[in-house]
C-alpha cells in the first residue's frame, strides 16, 4: 500500500479519516465474497453477474478501507473515488492490474445499468477474473 498516495487522496479530500473497523471490514468482505459466487452462479444472466462482480469488488475495497480507517468523502462519485482508493492500496505490480481493471468494470456496469448495454460473455469473465483478485488481495491482507 502506498501511504504517500493515500495520504494524497486525503488531502484531496477523496477520503476521510476514521475510526478502524476490523469487525465491520469482516462483515464486509464475506459479503463481497458472497456477491462474487452469486456472480459466478449466474454467469448466464451477463448482466446480473457482472453487476455481482462488481458489487464483490467494490465492497472488498471498502472492507479494506473500514479496516484502514479509511472512508469516501461525499456520495456523488463515490464507487469512482473508491476505485482510486484501489489503485492506491493495490500499487504493487501483480495488484495494480486488477486496481485499475476496477474502473472498467464500474464503467461496463454502468452502461448496462443505465444504456442499455448488452453485457457480453468475455464482460462477465473479465469481471470475474479481477474480482476474485481483488477479494483474494483484501482476505489476505486482512488475515
Amino acid at each position: 500500500m502506498s501511504d504517500e498516495a493515500i495520504q494524497a487522496l486525503v488531502a484531496r479530500g477523496v477520503l476521510r479519516r476514521v475510526e478502524p473497523d476490523r469487525e465491520a471490514a469482516c462483515r464486509e468482505l464475506a459479503t463481497a465474497k458472497q456477491h462474487l459466487e452469486s456472480a459466478e452462479r449466474i454467469s448466464e444472466d451477463q448482466t446480473g453477474a457482472l453487476a455481482m462482480a462488481y458489487e464483490a469488488a467494490r465492497k472488498a475495497i471498502r472492507a479494506h478501507m473500514r479496516a484502514n480507517g479509511l472512508r469516501v468523502s461525499g456520495s456523488e462519485g463515490a464507487h469512482a473515488r473508491t476505485g482510486e482508493y484501489g489503485l492506491a492500496a493495490f500499487d504493487e505490480p501483480s495488484l495494480g492490474n486488477h486496481a485499475r481493471a476496477f474502473d472498467d468494470i464500474r464503467k461496463l456496469r454502468n452502461r448496462s445499468q443505465y444504456d442499455a448495454f448488452l453485457v457480453e460473455t468475455d464482460d462477465v469473465a473479465y469481471a470475474l477474473e479481477h474480482a476474485r483478485a481483488i477479494v483474494a488481495a483484501v482476505e489476505a491482507d486482512l488475515s
